[in-house]
């Protein structure tokens, strides 16, 4: 596949579960000799546990194909892309099934009509965002955890099924921790709250109402060097549960990262004091370029503004070229940039003041971060917490 079609290494499990069972069977069939020895293939059917570990990560030296494959379909199975894939596969003269479903019509695509999927998926260029808020460590020497022992993790399980249950928030939590060299990554799956919708017969039109818990998938990310935590999850209330729970059963401190008052992880300063000169990646290798799609704005005597080019452009420009610029005075509360990496491949980032960071894709995090780490857009974390933790000390 070209470079334009490569995926993040991080994807949605349930993306299968959308998959007809002999389409799954058939696109893994192509991979049988690299599969097989992870037990992924039973009889003439899949495990769906097997097939889980493949998609979080968790099984090591697999082809890059593979790892590709599996990740257009998760970005490129969403609701917005159905009747185009549709009528791509009937353009072809697919054997398409009565009612697919859009990751059937992916993986169909896939499998039969590879290079209209690739020509479908570069102008579609799909963006799976994730909304991750950082949540610092309240300590000034940021505790190294990767590995996990099973019986630490299934505590750590039980304390949040509890929780989820207790506040009727879901149920059936499962845990899966991937150490990385600097702390670790954890992809949690539970049964969302409960959801009531309205199937009906395709064949008879007759109408029943169901009642089913949807599959969830969260995350959350330790990074020791900054002792920074940073969850995607839905609600706030779910936010601090996690927090609360990994700190207690991960570090043995249910409060670490829960603290009031802690720092801001990122400032927008940079774009006033710099302009244009903070978008420069030339110190990056894995970027091509950046530029500043859009600016939320509030100024103390007029109103809250959202500036934005009307065409695909840099904002920068865009207002140069219509004789402004940005106005003096004012506070800076998100700023969305464009990045285009080496491999021709466009992504997104949108930074919501104080601690929010919105990703295109949860992989391209490391190489961004270190841009705005570069740019001045991530606050100091020693000399952001000092003070904090003097005076929290103090007061104990």
């Amino acid at each position: 596949m070209p470079k334009s079609l490569r995926a993040g290494r991080w994807v949605n499990p349930g993306s299968l579960n959308s998959i007809d069972p002999k389409l799954q069977v058939r696109f893994f069939q192509h991979y049988r000799k690299e599969l097989e020895p992870h037990g992924v293939f039973i009889g003439d059917g899949i495990d769906d546990a097997a097939v889980r570990r493949v998609m979080c990560g968790e099984v090591s030296g697999l082809s890059a194909e593979l790892v590709d494959r599996i990740g257009v379909i998760d970005e490129m199975s969403t609701g917005g892309n159905h009747q185009l894939l549709l009528d791509e596969a009937k353009r072809l003269g697919l054997d398409i099934a009565p009612t697919p479903s859009t990751a059937d019509l992916v993986v169909l695509l896939l499998l039969d009509g590879t290079e209209s999927l690739e020509r479908i998926y570069a102008e579609r260029l799909p963006i799976a965002r994730r909304l991750f808020r950082s949540h610092f460590a309240l300590t000034a020497d940021p505790p190294m955890i990767s590995g996990v022992a099973d019986h630490v993790l299934k505590g750590y399980e039980d304390g949040l099924e509890k929780d989820f249950v207790g506040r009727r928030r879901g149920s059936g939590v499962r845990v899966f921790h991937f150490p990385t060299p600097a702390g670790f990554r954890q992809m949690i799956r539970r049964a969302d709250v409960a959801h009531r919708d309205v199937s009906v017969d395709p064949l008879t039109g007759g109408r029943q109402h169901i009642i089913f818990h949807p599959e969830r998938f969260d995350v959350l990310i330790y990074e020791h060097g900054q002792g920074e935590m940073q969850v995607n999850a839905k609600h706030d209330a779910d936010v601090r549960a996690y927090l609360e729970h990994v700190g207690h059963h991960l570090f043995n401190q249910s409060q670490l990262f829960l603290a009031e008052g802690l720092p801001a992880k990122y400032t927008l300063k940079p774009i006033l004091e710099k302009g244009q000169a903070c978008l420069r990646c030339d110190d990056v290798p894995e970027l091509e370029a950046v530029w500043l799609r859009g600016l939320d704005w509030a100024h103390p005597k007029a109103v809250d503004l959202v500036e934005r080019p009307r065409s695909k452009s840099d904002l920068f420009r865009a207002m140069t070229d219509a004789g402004r610029g940005i106005p003096r005075g004012i506070k800076l509360m998100s700023a969305t940039f464009n990045v285009v990496f080496r491999t021709g491949r466009e992504g997104q980032l949108r930074i919501v003041l104080p601690n929010n960071a919105v990703y295109s894709r949860e992989s391209d995090s490391e190489v961004i971060l270190r841009w705005l780490g570069l740019r001045g857009f991530l606050q100091d974390r020693g000399k952001a917490t000092d003070g904090l933790t003097r005076a929290l000390v103090a007061a104990s």
